[in-house]
This record gives structure tokens, sequence and C-alpha cells, in this order.
């Protein structure tokens, strides 16, 4: 597949962003692509289109089905699969939001729930209270994270651009 100029630089610039969020870059440039296609990609079509490895192409995609931001597809009498991203951007950030909130909030909940049960024991008053702050927000965050997900996405989607006029109108409370 042959990608335009502009095709590419997109690719590129989304590895390079997901690097900045903790996503290898094959793995992003592979959503990019799957992002601005027109039709679903085998594997093999998107080693060549990205000079990728077909063991890094493998992986990507199953680190990308586990996000639910790309779908495996089969063609009837083709024994290859093919697959194709998420297109809808407030579905894709509901799907990223979910797996991290599951991957990363869940443990990070779980370690400050012991550091605080031990400083308690030991009766360290400063570490205790940190660690009670820190609970306050990881699990402020979790709820919210964890509600948003049993909302329809446009609710998702005005809920996220309203933040800022949630904010101030907050503020004035």
């Amino acid at each position: 597949m042959q990608l335009s100029a502009t095709q590419e630089r997109f690719v590129r610039r989304w590895g390079e962003m997901g690097t900045r969020w903790g996503i290898p870059r094959s793995t992003a440039m592979l959503h990019g692509l799957l992002y601005i296609c027109d039709r679903a990609l085998t594997p093999e079509e998107i080693c060549d289109t990205l000079g990728l490895a077909r063991s890094n192409v493998s992986t990507s995609l199953r680190e990308l089905e586990d996000y639910r931001l790309v779908y495996r597809q089969s063609v009837p009498g083709d024994r290859r699969s093919y697959f194709t991203a998420e297109t809808d951007v407030w579905e894709m950030a509901r799907h990223i939001l979910e797996e991290r909130r599951r991957r990363e909030t869940e443990g990070a909940v779980s370690a400050v729930q012991e550091c605080l049960a031990s400083a308690k024991r030991e009766g360290d008053k400063l570490l205790t209270k940190r660690m009670k702050a820190l609970q306050e927000l990881l699990g402020a965050a979790d709820t919210v994270a964890a509600a948003a997900q049993n909302y329809p996405t446009s609710v998702f989607k005005r809920a996220a651009q309203m933040g800022s006029r949630m904010l101030a109108l907050l503020a004035k409370l």
C-alpha cells in the first residue's frame, strides 16, 4: 500500500506521540495507519507499508485489540485476518480510558491502600496523611473513569467538552 506524503507524515507523527503516551512507536504507527485507511488491511500489508517485522506487527495488533482500538475481520474464502481501527475518536478515548484505568489505576489504588495500612500500623502520621490524600485522588479518578463507561459515548463527549465550564461553575459555589 502506498501512502501519500501527508498520510506518511501523520503515521510517523502518531508514532512519535505514542511514545510520549507510553506506547511503543511501532504500535502507535500501526494504529495511525489503520485509523486513516478506508479498508481493512492484512498483517502482511501492514508490514510492507510500515517496514515492520511480522512479529512486531502481531504483538502490536494484539495490544491494540486488547484496548479495543483495532478489530479483526475475516473475509469468506480467505484464511487471512484483516484489521480495521475504531474511527470514532470519542469511542477510542473511552476504550483507552477504561483500559488504562484497569491496568494502572487499580494497581496504584491497591499499592496506596497497602502503604496506608502499614503507615497506620507504624504510627507514621505524615505518611498516613499523604497516603490518604493519594487514596482520595486515585479513588476520585477511578470513580470518574468507571462512571464514564456506564454512559453512551454521546454523554461522555458532552461531559468532556463542558469540562472547563463545569470547573468554572463549581469554582463559583
